[in-house]
């Protein structure tokens, strides 16, 4: 084999092995690659889903791998003025924060115990739902069916109404 021939095939293997790489990490797992999505998918059922990549109205910690969750959010806030509507649900960090119809604010994890796929808000039913192998979770996080066996970590939620802030811990 000539010096040309070599250099050629190392240069394609080494192509193929990055091509491999950025194919993998651009894979959907179903759930929201942002550590601080503020969006909702907009759906009528208050579904949550992925949005913008923004912080506007956030104080404190969403990320898990940050330390401890500990944050409260401005709902004055173009960003996370969805939680003053019912049904309505938002992912902020590592958090799904939702209202639920009766009013109460409840914050989970977002990741599914299961296989780590963000679970999404089901206003409809009172429960968080995992689209990738069906589990379902009750509003406190608790496993309704699996294949998940654990809960989603519930975290506290306290609404100011004088101040319009949401802290979650």
């Amino acid at each position: 084999m000539e010096r040309k021939e070599f250099l050629s095939l190392v240069g394609i293997s080494v192509g193929a092995v990055i091509l491999q790489q950025c194919l993998s990490g651009c894979k959907s797992d179903g759930g929201d690659p942002s550590p601080n999505s503020g969006g909702n998918n907009g759906n009528s059922n208050g579904n949550s889903g992925g949005g913008s990549n923004t912080t506007t109205g956030l104080t404190g910690n969403a990320s898990l791998a940050s330390g401890k969750i500990d944050f409260t959010l401005d709902l004055t806030s173009t960003t996370y003025k969805d939680l003053k509507t019912e049904g309505k649900a938002l992912i902020v960090g590592d958090v799904i924060v939702a209202k639920t119809k009766d009013g109460a604010y409840i914050a989970v994890a977002k990741k599914c115990t299961h296989q780590g796929t963000t679970v999404d808000f089901e206003s409809n039913n009172n429960r968080f739902n995992c689209s990738n192998h069906g589990s379902n979770f009750d509003l406190n996080g608790q496993v309704i069916n699996g294949p998940a066996t654990s809960p989603l970590t519930q975290y506290n939620a306290a609404f100011d109404a004088t101040k319009n802030t949401l802290k979650v811990s």
